[in-house]
């Protein structure tokens, strides 16, 4: 094991030692939130005072409200106008109250449900009365409802309190689909998972008295049980927006918790089929690129693999099989993932990866059964790490062709050659998800400069594996779960193996338990990972970014060259009060050095010890001023195995929202100076100055056609450091059918010591035989995003979207850092040395003048990116389940690094909006056309 048995005594007195000041405050706040959490419920409702914002009062879920369904002997038509019998019939659901603004009141207008179903469908049908025009504007499918009048129909047909169908439509017959696991969070409605796009039929009629709805939802798009009596839970709330008002059946209090627990019963379904058990999706895809393709300096032969115009065809196929009422298997071969959105641009200059949202459509969908653990620490101390994260199935490939080639081509994403899951709950509260995918071997066909053809393989076949098993206990207040992870390669025959693991696995156990209607939670987790291949690719992660073996003060840690595998493991304990006026949380969690978990999941660090902890005060009930409003506060402290704290913060935070409706925001955070084991990144151990930061925002009224936000942060650090940025997101609505949102964004820092590179010297004896070279760094960067949608009617839709892009920097100042422990740095050319800028832009660097060290050259790293990235999506939903999309996508990338480049462009580095506006512009562009159409089969 990677843990040394001393670290808890070796922390302790380190923890004694720190300065006062963090740790009175960290030890103070923490006690505090641990008090909050044991303190009796009924401090609750004497904070809510008068208002309906809590209640101490027992919930007994046996006593929920009920609804009842009605079977239907004629058809319905689905047409928005409830002319049908049955709708005379069945019993009508009219005691919805408000959630918002004056919560627990009854709706300022009168509102009706009905429910019916027949042997393949339940419908809902509504009446949503209103003395004053309705708001109903056209919007794509899953456009948020949040400025229209809109209905929302929540549906745990399962009846776990766990996985919620979410149908919203608003007046003018737009349409929202989405599930959520964990019980559609604390209110039942909103969020969820939107990219689950279940085949239903809805229609409305806006009249003299207000507007109708008509909706019908295929019992195939649900999962329940196979009993010919049903249960269900659902809720049932509709939207008003000249009002901001939203009332709900059944109605749950602000400051309770529960979700899908909360609930009410829906009875009177019975005897009804699940539909069709098969279903199958085939798609038709061609695709056009025309790139701006040069050649090389000194290459006088064209390019054998692309000619700047080049054409593709692709057919593919996703079925669904339901195995059970509840249980499906999912399977695709050749799938399509090129319709999706487009990466916003993002300059990192940390040494960690960039995390992005998966968008592909097989991997969200039923995504939530493979998510793992609840709660943990968060925030300024970083997520915990993520088991299975689907963006490394199917991702670019991780070889090159060697450096010799002029010409090659290579995939820009591993073929998938197919994935298959299995995902659904059984009786007894158990739930399950087995997925697997395999992706192709990838060869990269290259020339090089004497018209030599070879090959190289740059990504190797690969198996991936991921399951997933949980139970319910106790009305699903109790859950434990066990899962695990498998990534297998095949790696021989390939120069591979120096840069992949042969083997990765991860896996353990997690346990939730509520109690005291859902107040307060206490969970944990455990897992395992073990990643197995060849000395040299245990030795590259040995010294990644995660983890730094090499550290030559690193005690606690040894880097084994040898080594053939890596082991370690992630424990987290988490105990919350999550309702009430108060809340609290502390979160404990240790990730050993040698936890690895970047072959199927997403990791940014080990080697840390976590002491997360968090407290607010809510108060949802209109004042004099304030319509509701809360306050939070968060001590956090990270140390790593040996004792060293690497990180303290203390923050707050407001959010404040006026009678008006307009909302104020902003938080302030401090950072005493800590020790810092990844600044050198992979070298000694240095410090970090003392941080000061904040944030404000203001949000406009929702309801109004125009809205905007603005929202402006700032940093200072006792080394003169800073940073500045403010961004406006303003939205549109110029008619029932346009919407146009515009997001500019402008940032500014300056870092006096941005890491840049290091150099051996055996006689840079006071840090370890290296020298760390940093700069300072002056860095700007602005953007626009800029979307558009135009909505013809509810299938069919145009989404314009256009990003220009620019960020400089430039490193002035090259120093390197003094000694081990410290912030302190030798400026060359002012505290030690000699630095000279050659015209091509390299820095020559003598580190002791006429002394004996060697001189040394370190590259111009200035820098100017500039980039305009835009599509254009034409979706037609022509028949229930079956879309045809037309896209264009465009890119322009203009990226000039100084070095070697210094002479053709001097002003590369510095900003000038302008300038490189006109230069993004000039840049030529690739264009990719894209003609997409798929057809839903139910035989």
């Amino acid at each position: 094991m990677d843990v040394r048995m001393d670290t808890l005594t070796h922390l302790s007195r380190r923890f004694v030692g720190a300065s006062p000041f963090p740790q009175r405050v960290f030890v103070g706040l923490s006690l505090l939130g641990l008090t909050l959490i044991a303190a009796p419920s009924d401090i609750r409702a004497q904070a809510g005072g008068a208002g309906q914002g809590g209640t101490n009062t027992e919930y007994n879920h046996d006593l929920a409200p009920r609804a009842r369904a009605v079977r239907t002997q004629a058809a319905i038509d689905v047409d928005g106008r409830l002319d049908e019998a049955v709708w005379t019939q069945a019993p009508v659901i009219t005691d919805l109250l408000q959630e918002d603004p004056d919560e627990g009141a009854p709706g300022s207008e009168r509102t009706e449900f009905r429910i019916a179903f027949d042997d393949n469908a339940i419908y809902i049908g509504a009446m949503l009365y209103d003395r004053f025009p309705v708001t109903g504007r056209l919007a794509r499918r899953d456009a948020g409802q949040g400025d229209f009048d809109y209905i929302t129909i929540s549906l745990d047909s399962f009846h776990d309190h766990e996985t919620v169908y979410q149908f919203a439509v608003n007046a003018s017959g737009s349409f929202r689909d989405a599930v959520s696991g964990g019980g559609g969070g604390g209110r039942g409605g909103g969020g969820g998972d939107i990219s689950w796009d279940p085949v239903w039929d809805q229609a409305t009629q806006v009249t003299e008295a207000g507007w109708s709805a008509e909706v019908r939802i295929p019992f195939s798009q649900l999962r329940f049980r196979p009993d010919n009596e049903q249960l269900w839970g659902i809720q049932l709330r509709r939207n008003i927006l000249r009002n901001q008002e939203r009332v709900a059946f059944p109605f749950v209090p602000t400051l309770d918790r529960g979700g899908a627990s909360r609930f009410a019963h829906l009875e009177g379904i019975e005897n009804i089929r699940s539909g069709q058990k098969l279903e199958f999706l085939p798609y038709l895809a061609a695709r056009g690129e025309y790139l701006q393709l040069e050649s090389p300096p000194g290459i006088d032969f064209a390019n054998p693999y692309q000619s700047g115009s080049d054409y593709f065809g692709e057919v593919g196929l996703d079925l669904k099989y339901r195995l059970a009422s509840s249980v499906t298997l999912d399977a695709t071969v050749n799938p399509d993932f090129g319709q999706v959105e487009v990466d916003p641009s993002v300059i990192n200059l940390t040494a960690f990866e960039t995390r992005f949202q998966e968008r592909r459509p097989f991997f969200v969908e039923g995504g939530d059964i493979f998510r793992i653990g609840e709660g943990g620490p968060a925030g300024s101390t970083g997520q915990a790490p993520q088991l299975f994260y689907s963006r490394r199935i199917g991702r670019r490939p991780s070889g090159r062709v060697p450096s010799n080639a002029v010409f090659s081509d290579v995939a820009t994403a591993t073929t998938i050659l197919g994935a298959a899951k299995i995902t659904g709950r059984v009786g007894g509260g158990w739930s399950l998800g087995l997925m697997e995918a395999v992706t192709s071997q990838e060869i990269g066909t290259y020339m090089d400069a004497t018209q030599v053809v070879d090959q190289a393989v740059v990504e190797p076949r690969t198996n991936f594996l991921v399951g997933r098993l949980r139970r319910q206990f106790n009305g699903g207040l109790t859950r434990l779960g066990s899962f695990g992870t498998a990534v297998n390669r095949k790696l021989g025959g390939t120069d591979l193996d120096g840069r992949l693991h042969s083997a990765a696995y991860s896996g353990g156990v997690d346990f939730a338990h509520e109690w005291s209607n859902r107040t307060y939670r206490f969970s944990t987790m455990f897992t395992g990972s073990y990643v197995q291949g060849d000395p040299e690719v245990i030795a590259r992660t040995q010294q990644s970014s995660t983890r730094y073996y090499q550290r030559p003060d690193a005690d606690h840690l040894t880097l084994d060259a040898n080594a053939t595998s890596l082991g370690g493991y992630y424990a987290m304990v988490d105990l919350a009060k999550q309702a009430g006026a108060f809340g609290a949380k502390v979160a404990m969690a240790a990730s050993s050095p040698g936890y690895e978990v970047n072959d199927m999941g997403f990791q940014s660090a080990s080697d840390r010890l976590i002491v997360d902890t968090n407290f607010s005060y809510n108060h949802p009930d209109p004042g004099r001023i304030f319509r509701q409003w809360d306050v939070r506060g968060s001590p956090d402290a990270v140390w790593n195995y040996a004792g060293d704290r690497v990180w303290t913060e203390v923050n707050t935070s407001f959010n404040l929202q006026f009678l008006n409706y307009w909302s104020l925001g902003g938080g302030l955070r401090y950072n005493p100076s800590h020790d810092d084991d990844r600044l050198t990144r992979g070298g000694p151990m240095a410090r970090t100055p003392r941080r000061l930061s904040g944030d404000v925002n203001v949000r406009s009224d929702s309801r109004r056609n125009t809205t905007g936000r603005l929202s402006y942060r700032w940093a200072t650090e006792s080394d003169d450091s800073w940073n500045r940025s403010v961004s406006f997101n303003v939205t549109l609505n110029p008619n029932d059918r346009w919407r146009i949102q515009l997001g500019p964004s402008y940032d500014r820092r300056h870092a006096s010591a941005q890491y840049v590179t290091s150099v051996a010297d055996v006689l840079a004896d006071q840090t370890f035989g290296r020298r760390y070279i940093f700069g300072g760094l002056n860095q700007t960067t602005a953007s626009l995003r800029t979307t558009v949608n135009v909505t013809f009617t509810p299938l069919l839709s145009l989404q314009l979207y256009v990003e220009p892009f620019v960020s400089t920097g430039n490193y002035r100042e090259l120093k390197e850092l003094e000694r081990p422990g410290t912030y302190n740095f030798l400026e060359y050319g002012a505290d030690i040395g000699t630095v000279s800028q050659d015209p091509g832009g390299s820095y020559d660097i003598d580190p002791d003048g006429s002394g004996p060290a060697a001189s040394f050259n370190v590259s111009d790293r200035d820098f100017s990116y500039r980039s305009l990235i835009g599509n254009a999506v034409l979706r037609w939903e022509w028949r229930p389940g079956s879309t045809l999309f037309l896209v264009w996508q465009q890119s322009r990338v203009n990226a000039l690094q100084g070095d070697g480049l210094r002479g053709t462009d001097p002003w590369i580095g510095g900003f000038d909006l302008s300038r490189d506006m006109g230069d993004m512009f000039s840049t030529p562009a690739d264009n990719i056309f894209v003609i997409k159409v798929n057809y839903w089969l139910n035989p």
